[in-house]
């Protein structure tokens, strides 16, 4: 019993010396991703813009809103100038009548009145005061402030924004939906009343329709040469919207919730034009998550390690406001990890540098060359994890970083990097 408890002790302080002491801390930074179809010879000015093919429709419609108001004020104006003559025709029309019919004599009615079974006194024809048609505006698609819009969706990273230069510019096909529908569905609810449980169902409704807002973008150079044109088949798919479910019935005036979801698919849809062409042409500004591994201890032999890892996690975070000093950094917490991993031993577990520890520095390390954009030192990175201990967790990361390495790689080269 005492060899075993003493056997227990001894694990539990191996842990906390060898096994428990290696910490993660989850990181997020920004750096420049490199463009997958750079631009030689390089040009440095762009200007973008931002138009909807639904606007020459809208002004078709409007037009002949227009004219068809312009009509409708026509006619009114001619009836209205024809109304005196018609009535004064109609009252000349009903005295002649009446003149004549005065002249009958009674019996002649009477006669008339029995043959023709209806009575034969002239009346009066009535003539209709004239009234404006009401012409009913046409159902166009919105309109944006479309510069406003371009200057905020439409960013090269890596560019400056001004004439001479490139032209990007996305032009929107408007927002289309489905007609909306009302639709039901059956939720159980639960209540209690005098300790007694009953459950019914209850309807609720929701209103469901499909939307879209296809786009398509064209960059050209200064002599308007098409570089780059994609309509995203991504776009072109409905997406359905569902609102939330109440016990009532909803309004059949959709008229807001087609607001919010258009503004919101607009917006959706540039922010994903936008990244497309930056990723092909721009340096996008791109945020990275990740995590950084250091060793926690009371005691200051992991120093080292500790200043390797603040090196590394400074370098990272000035890595888009201050490149040269991030690269400095970073440079310096290679140089730290690597002189750490010499006395790496992964197969003692009371080693200073064991196999938790020495991985832990491994995955470092990959974190500054990706930074770096340096993927020639990565092979020996990833040979040497591949002899380590790796728990199925680290397995996949390796794999992760094997495909962000062969990205980086592929788009290093193409920048003749």
């Amino acid at each position: 019993m005492k060899n075993s408890l003493l056997g227990v002790f001894v694990f539990f302080i191996a842990c906390q010396i060898f096994g428990q002491n290696v910490k993660s801390e989850d990181l997020k930074y920004n750096y420049i991703k490199l463009p997958t179809n750079p631009i030689q010879p390089r040009i440095i000015n762009y200007e973008s813009s931002l138009s909807s093919a639904s606007d020459e429709e809208n002004a078709k419609l409007l037009a002949e809103y227009e004219a068809e108001k312009a009509k409708a004020d026509a006619d009114y104006e001619r009836e209205m100038a024809e109304y005196p003559l018609k009535v004064k025709a109609a009252d000349e029309k009903y005295e002649k009548e009446m003149a004549a019919y005065n002249e009958k004599s009674i019996g002649k009615k009477i006669l008339e009145k029995q043959l023709l079974n209806e009575d034969t006194k002239p009346v009066k024809e009535y003539v209709p005061q004239p009234y404006k048609r009401t012409v009913p505006k046409p159902d166009v698609k919105t309109t944006y402030d479309y510069p406003s819009m371009a200057s905020t969706y439409l960013k090269l990273d890596g560019y400056t924004k001004s004439s001479g230069g490139l032209t990007y510019h996305v032009t929107m096909q408007g927002f289309e939906h489905s007609q909306p529908a009302v639709k039901t569905e059956i939720k159980k609810e639960s209540k209690v009343v005098n300790n007694v449980a009953t459950t019914t169902d209850v309807t609720y409704y929701y209103v469901e329709f499909t939307y879209r807002n296809q786009m398509s973008v064209r960059v050209a150079n200064n002599m308007n040469q098409e570089i780059f044109y994609v309509a995203p088949p991504e776009l072109a798919e409905f997406k359905t919207y569902k609102s939330t479910s109440t016990k009532t019935s909803p309004s059949s005036d959709y008229s807001s919730i087609y607001r919010t979801v258009e503004e919101k698919v607009l917006a959706e849809n540039l922010t994903f034009i936008n990244h497309l062409v930056n990723d092909r042409i721009g340096f996008e500004i791109t945020e990275r998550e990740t995590s950084l591994d250091y060793v926690s201890s009371k005691k200051d032999d992991f120093q080292d390690v500790m200043d390797a890892y603040n090196s590394q996690l400074l370098g990272l975070k000035s890595l888009v406001s201050n490149e040269t000093a991030a690269l400095e950094k970073l440079s310096k917490a290679v140089s730290l990890w690597n002189e750490i991993l010499k006395e790496s031993d992964p197969t003692n577990k009371k080693a200073r540098i064991n196999n938790e520890i020495t991985i832990s520095i491994y995955f470092n390390l990959l974190e500054c060359y990706f930074a770096m954009k340096n993927y020639k030192d990565v092979e020996q990175v990833m040979t040497a994890l591949a002899s380590c201990d790796l728990s199925n967790k680290n397995k996949k990361l390796k794999e992760k970083y094997a495909e962000i390495f062969l990205d980086l790689e592929a788009r290093c080269i193409t920048n003749g990097l």
